[in-house]
């Protein structure tokens, strides 16, 4: 199961308190629980005995008991019947940790690194989950090009007029894509432009990173004036999550921070929390809009018209293959 070997936000913290929740993490279901200690178990949501979901449960002490026949597992998936006291019954268990206000899992053989997610000198604005109904590859492609922020998008995002004078630069690496774009901005909401403190005719710019165990992707967005010598009142950080569910359906974790030029404690951006936390919630729902408008859901690039700004996909294409799935690479993507 090589994609359960990366570290996955599945689930908020708040959702698990006394009762068990499931989750489906690439077509595999995991029970997670909290014990009376409020310590994180993770096991597979299905009980070795006769099947029934370990999730609607319920947690007895530290140990999560199955509502069918009171068969009950500790976090390391070691199983007791009440019923035949000397049989031995475990189940799969999994790593769980939780961090910035979610719960993350992977198999308990892994020893992949922990994403760092944090940004010192920044304000936490939101952590926000989606769900998308594509593949893992279509989900991906859609947050890692930007042609589309000139229709989809109102904030973040070139002007469609003028996209063609948009600059694009890949820099791959065999475990990471990296992206640098830079144009002019479109305009922007007249409440965003004067908080932000941007112009029209200002440069946006739009540099994101794209690592893959897990499959996340790390962007940096702020403007400054067309030569580059006064910037904007605030600047943003995004940590976009790909979690696979199952074969047609991806969860997309968020995790944003915000920095401003403004006086005062957090360069007054705890003021306006909400309303930036409204924005990136809209931002992030115009692009899962556009993917629920798929003619084909098929992930595979062969035979697509493809442009200047798609060259990621097959570039990250490759990387989820090899690092992520670990299979090996396909030869890369052409395009004019």
């Amino acid at each position: 199961m090589p994609v359960l070997d990366h570290w996955h936000p599945v689930l908020f913290s708040r959702e698990v308190r006394r009762k068990p929740a499931g989750v489906t993490l690439d077509g595999h279901g995991i029970a997670v629980f909290r014990t009376a200690a409020g310590d994180l178990g993770a096991v597979a949501d299905a009980c070795p005995h006769r099947r029934l979901k370990l999730s609607v449960g319920e947690v007895v002490g530290d140990r999560l008991r199955c509502q069918y026949h009171g068969w009950t597992f500790d976090a390391c998936g070691n199983g007791e019947s009440p019923g035949s006291p000397k049989l031995h019954a475990c189940t799969t268990s999994f790593d769980v940790r939780e961090e910035h206000g979610l719960i993350w899992v992977r198999s308990r053989v892994s020893r992949t690194a922990f994403p760092d997610v944090t940004m010192p000198g920044y304000l936490p604005i939101c952590t926000l989950r989606h769900t998308i109904p594509a593949p893992l590859e279509l989900a991906v492609d859609n947050f890692n090009e930007i042609e589309h922020s000139g229709t989809v998008h109102q904030t973040f995002g070139y002007d469609l007029d003028r996209m063609h004078e948009v600059r694009v630069r890949f820099e791959p690496t065999d475990t990471t894509v990296r992206v640098v774009n830079s144009g002019p901005t479109k305009r922007l909401n007249p409440l965003f432009q004067r908080l932000l403190g941007v112009r029209p005719g200002d440069t946006f710019h739009d540099d994101w990173t794209t690592h893959f165990s897990p499959v996340y992707s790390v962007f940096d967005h702020w403007w400054t004036s067309p030569d580059g010598t006064r910037e904007a009142m605030v600047r943003w950080r995004l940590y976009i999550f790909f979690v696979p569910v199952d074969e047609k359906t991806t969860q997309v974790v968020s995790i944003t921070y915000a920095k401003s030029r403004y006086p005062g404690p957090a360069g007054g951006l705890r003021l306006v929390r909400r309303l930036l936390r409204r924005e990136v919630d809209r931002e992030v729902r115009s692009d899962v809009g556009m993917l629920h408008h798929l003619a084909d859901y098929d992930s595979g690039i062969d035979g697509l018209k493809l442009s200047r700004f798609d060259k990621v996909l097959g570039l990250t294409r490759d990387r989820i293959r090899s690092v992520y799935r670990g299979t090996p690479p396909r030869a890369a993507l052409r395009v004019v």
